[in-house]
């Protein structure tokens, strides 16, 4: 189900609006860079065995390409939301 979030929640977690949502943004890039190596690995790994069906599709890139992992902005935003981010600025 998909819920709507103020905007003025975020101020909470961050001086303003804008802040908060390039810490999203940021840390949402970090989740898919994470995901493409878990991915990346695991296809690495099933590339190893070849295990084809009947009509010569490998099952395994049929298994890799319905795998579904959450949605890397959901992630950020839940943790923002769980008041797992932080900010830092370099000195």
């Amino acid at each position: 189900m998909i819920r709507t979030l103020p905007l003025d929640n975020l101020d909470q977690y961050a001086d303003n609006v804008y802040e908060a949502i390039i810490m999203i943004a940021r840390r949402a890039r970090q989740i898919n860079e994470l995901q493409k190596k878990v991915l990346d690995a695991e296809a690495a790994s099933m590339s190893n065995t070849d295990n084809y069906d009947d009509e010569g599709v490998s099952q395994d890139v049929v298994d890799r390409q319905y795998l579904k992992l959450p949605k890397p902005t959901s992630v950020a935003l839940q943790e923002m939301m769980e008041g797992k981010l932080s900010k830092e600025y370099p000195e």
